[in-house]
């Protein structure tokens, strides 16, 4: 049986990829800051054939990041794909915008993804696998208003290059799926 870890699947692209990857048989692992949203997911997915392992990190703290991962993959379970979906946006000019804003938003888009890659990948390294960060076409363009949000897209894009590269020994590939406006 294959395994997915996925963040972010309270709502919208998150969820609706869980619910894809349980229709297809895979076990999952799933990440979401709410836990209530969490439950709901898996009251939706109610499907016995698969597994379903959840845990409540809040990602934008960085400090809950490696514990919440070491608790979710107690139950045994080692993805062959890990998506790192969860992201947020801000929207105003770079330099009106307050430090702790920028610092959260690299948090969430960027330093969390390095901090799940840096638990999860390792793990996955006895059979390979596949990285997902979702991204943006934001990466690549610039927007106004958006400034902050092209850069830390555009910095997950240069990780999830470099990691590609240094993983591919151990039969693990990564890549960013990049998405226009959702």
């Amino acid at each position: 049986m294959s395994t997915v870890l996925i963040t972010g699947v309270s709502r919208g692209i998150g969820r609706a990829t869980a619910k894809a990857f349980a229709n297809s048989g895979w076990d999952l692992l799933l990440i979401s800051r709410s836990e209530d949203d969490l439950v709901s997911l898996v009251k939706e997915i109610d499907n016995k054939k698969i597994k379903v392992f959840y845990e409540s990190i809040d990602l934008s703290n960085p400090k809950d990041i490696s514990k919440g991962i070491v608790e979710l993959m107690r139950n045994g379970l080692v993805p062959s794909v890990l998506i790192n979906n969860a992201g947020v946006a801000w929207t105003g000019e770079l330099m009106s915008m307050p430090f702790k804003k920028w610092e959260w938003l690299m948090q969430m888009n960027l330093t969390s993804i390095f901090q799940i890659c840096s638990e999860v990948v390792p793990l996955m390294r006895k059979k390979g696998g596949l990285v997902i960060n979702i991204s943006s076409h934001a990466s690549r363009n610039a927007f106004s208003q958006w400034g902050a949000y092209c850069v830390s897209k555009a910095a997950l894009s240069s990780f999830t290059k470099c990691l590609a590269e240094e993983e591919r020994k151990n039969l693990i590939r990564a890549c960013t799926l990049t998405l226009g406006s959702v």
